[in-house]
């Protein structure tokens, strides 16, 4: 049989059914709480400032464990690593759902996120694994609609829970099916690679923690210190000097953690940097437009999450097509048309009017995660061609890091720059700074989809230039 007639087995589709379905709910749950922080906010009585931290902690343990992704793939057994993503995610999840205070809720959810870390990863190393070549892009393709669903469906699965249950179903509803991925997950997932016992360079590691911690305390510090505060400053100077170290050590290093060899790819840099500017419009929107619609258009937290559900509905129903686009007519089609579509729902959103009406912005948003969705997955699978195959998992460590870090700081400046017009001290109701703001939020988004257009076109001659 040759490598095009290579079909996936029904095994190798259990098992990524599986790891899909826990890094599903995992990044489902990322978003979810959004909608109830006012509930949790006057439950435990806790200012917003310290509720955000249930979704920035989480993201932020999320990106950490991802930068280890690659020294865990090629030291533990797959389906190791599964079974203690499972049991992290099951155990934060129970914790946050039976937590009597806040602060128990932020434990849960830091170990649930330990789960999800491990898990994301997992599923792109056990698509590349398993998949034959001329099928990867679709794969990937249903990888990316992973990525980009749970995240959007999140308001409106959290909006529903608060509306007719309860914040603490959240976490209950998922736990059943982490325990049907992880019975299915221990059946079907195999090793398809030799392991090895590399030396963990754990000073790398703890000067990546601190550039990351960094960066998301001050970018929260931002809404109330300002861009020029001490606080933000000072954070950003912190972790440039803890990048620096880790670059200089990185160089001459040969304990494991991250290949920094993988970053001389042209094509790979340009790819992930565009990759990371996506997931942060993703995330953002998913916290900017159920925020909005409770504040300008007077809706009830129900609404603000289902205005998502038919344009995250549509866009991550046809990802998958979007990944064969690419297996089928090459990168460049799909992904420029994608980000061109992308751009113009933000367009949309920058001149749409001062007050957008809930029609509009359903369909708006439909145009802007139809064209992210189109563009999303591809982006990362072309960027998997700029490396080469002992590259391979570090390249996927780094887009899935850059993917949770681009979350985390991507809801904080958004949340900032509403936040500024609302604390700006004009003599207007709440509600049309809450308006201003957020056109500034999509204003930015727009600038972020215009560089990637540079990006991709600084991708596509490199690699055209190397092939």
């Amino acid at each position: 049989m040759t490598q095009n007639q290579a079909k996936l087995s029904r095994r190798g589709l259990i098992a990524i059914l599986a790891v899909a379905v826990l890094s599903f709910i995992g990044i489902l749950t990322e978003t979810s709480l959004n909608v109830a922080f006012p509930t949790i906010m006057k439950q435990f009585d806790v200012k917003l400032a310290t509720v955000q931290w249930l979704t920035t902690g989480y993201l932020l343990m999320v990106s950490l464990l991802m930068i280890v992704s690659a020294f865990l793939n090629k030291r533990f057994k797959t389906r190791s690593i599964f079974i203690t993503a499972v049991s992290f995610f099951m155990l934060g999840s129970i914790i946050a759902a039976v937590a009597p205070t806040f602060w128990i809720i932020l434990l849960g959810r830091i170990i649930s996120a330990a789960g999800t870390g491990l898990c994301i990863p997992l599923m792109f190393n056990v698509i590349v694994e398993t998949v034959p070549v001329h099928q990867i892009g679709y794969y990937m393709g249903i990888a990316g609609m992973v990525l980009s669903m749970a995240p959007a469906f999140g308001p409106t699965f959290g909006g529903v829970m608060v509306y007719f249950l309860s914040w603490r179903m959240i976490f209950w509803i998922v736990v059943p099916f982490a325990i049907i991925a992880l019975i299915f997950g221990m059946a079907s997932l195999e090793q398809h690679h030799d392991l090895s016992h590399p030396d963990f360079d754990w000073v790398r590691y703890c000067l990546l923690a601190v550039a990351f911690v960094s960066l998301s305390l001050g970018f929260n510090s931002v809404s109330t210190a300002g861009w020029l505060g001490k606080a933000f400053l000072g954070s950003v100077v912190l972790a440039a000097i803890m990048l620096w170290f880790f670059i200089r050590i990185s160089k001459t290093t040969t304990k494991m953690l991250l290949n920094i060899n993988v970053f001389k790819s042209k094509t790979f840099v340009s790819s992930l940097i565009a990759y990371f500017f996506l997931q942060f419009a993703n995330i953002g929107m998913s916290f900017v437009l159920p925020t909005y619609v409770q504040i300008v258009n007077h809706q009830s937290a129900l609404i603000g999450g289902l205005i998502l559900l038919p344009g995250s509905f549509i866009a991550s129903a046809a990802t998958p097509l979007f990944g064969k686009m690419l297996d089928d007519k090459g990168a460049k089609l799909p992904i420029l048309l994608g980000n061109s579509i992308f751009a113009a729902g933000l367009i949309g959103f920058v001149f749409g009017g001062k007050i957008l009406p809930i029609g509009l912005i359903i369909i708006f948003y439909l145009i802007f995660t139809f064209g992210r969705s189109m563009v999303f997955g591809n982006t990362m699978t072309f960027g998997l061609t700029g490396v080469s195959n002992e590259l391979r998992a570090d390249a996927n460590a780094s887009f899935t890091t850059a993917q949770q870090f681009a979350g985390s700081i991507g809801t904080t400046i958004l949340a900032s720059i509403i936040s500024i017009s609302q604390n700006s001290g004009q003599s207007l109701p709440q509600y049309q700074l809450t308006a201003i703001g957020s056109r500034y939020a999509f204003a930015t988004l727009l600038v972020l989809a215009l560089i990637n257009f540079g990006l991709y076109h600084q991708a596509f001659k490199k690699n055209e230039r190397d092939n």
